[in-house]
């Protein structure tokens, strides 16, 4: 069985727990779309700002290959900006046009809050017509760790079991 792990991350945090969850999908052929904000703290805040005002032509052609139909199950990892996922997130169910059906995970990471955060992301991904089996909102102010990144894939691999997804 396939999974695709999607994430955004500017500072590492969100790419840390995707990886973590991963670790435990021993059932899964994983493979990644990650959204790396990379280099000095000011330029991943101009790219951000860029993301946050909808020009995505440095991820143009990555975006153009997005296509959810190899994959059983499908993860979507974000952090947290204001109480919602970066514009990115909008951008990528937007491209990608073909969940209707699908098995899908979310989660995101926040310093504080992120439960509208996690509420928006699940809305959005149903209402692309995907199926959110599980979510999870990994807070924490400084380093969120991966204990619990491990103990959700693990639930993950049960419930998709329960499902017949593996």
């Amino acid at each position: 069985m396939k999974v695709l792990i999607i994430y955004f991350t500017m500072g590492g945090r969100t790419k840390k727990t995707a990886e973590a969850i991963a670790s435990t999908l021993s059932n899964y052929e994983v493979s990644y779309f990650p959204i790396e904000l990379t280099g000095k703290f000011i330029e991943k805040i101009k790219m951000l700002d860029k993301f946050e005002n909808k020009d995505f032509s440095i991820i143009e052609t990555e975006l153009n290959t997005l296509d959810a139909s190899s994959y059983d199950l499908i993860i979507f990892g974000m952090p947290t900006y204001g109480d919602k996922p970066p514009k990115a997130f909008d951008e990528i169910l937007a491209r990608m046009g073909n969940l209707n059906g699908k098995k899908t995970v979310v989660f995101n990471t926040a310093r504080f809050t992120g439960g509208k955060a996690l509420e928006y992301m699940k809305t959005k991904v149903e209402e692309a017509g995907a199926q959110v089996s599980d979510q999870f909102k990994f807070r924490k102010v400084f380093w969120i760790g991966v204990k619990n990144a491990i103990k959700f894939g693990k639930q993950i691999n049960e419930r998709q079991e329960k499902l017949g997804t593996i």
